[in-house]
């Protein structure tokens, strides 16, 4: 009896151990999909009136060897007019969505719906036209 009570707690304790380890991962996908960015790029318009795009941005804007990024600007408050800044070099602080697209075909643009996301908190002018590196 004693010992069936020892393997029954045993595995209890397995269990539970086992349901916190699958509820930290899943918490560790979620925050893996998105990091929270500075970056600096072309705020241009998309292809409607509310949607814009980040084009050819860098955390480091001066360093030509980073890889440049285009995103889907998204705001998380009501206080962020993109439409302000448009064709203006930006800073954009804020989480992009951690997703890779394929380059498009030579003469054809990227799809915006396989732009990754970048959900600004914060957008500071940075010059009132885009800069000849954008």
């Amino acid at each position: 009896m004693k010992n069936r009570l020892v393997t029954l707690g045993a595995c209890l304790a397995i269990a539970v151990a086992l349901v916190a380890a699958r509820g930290v991962a899943g918490q560790e996908m979620q925050s893996s999909t998105t990091k929270e960015v500075a970056v600096t790029g072309c705020l241009v318009q998309g292809s409607g009136p509310s949607v814009f795009i980040l084009e050819n941005a860098r955390a480091n804007p001066r360093d030509d060897a980073e890889k440049a990024w285009n995103y889907l600007l998204v705001s998380n408050t009501a206080s962020i007019s993109f439409r302000d800044y448009l064709n203006h070099e930006v800073t954009v602080n804020g989480k992009a969505e951690k997703k890779m697209y394929q380059p498009p075909p030579s003469g054809e643009k990227v799809k915006e719906s396989d732009l990754p996301k970048l959900t600004a908190t914060r957008i500071t002018e940075v010059a009132t036209t885009c800069s000849q590196q954008f």
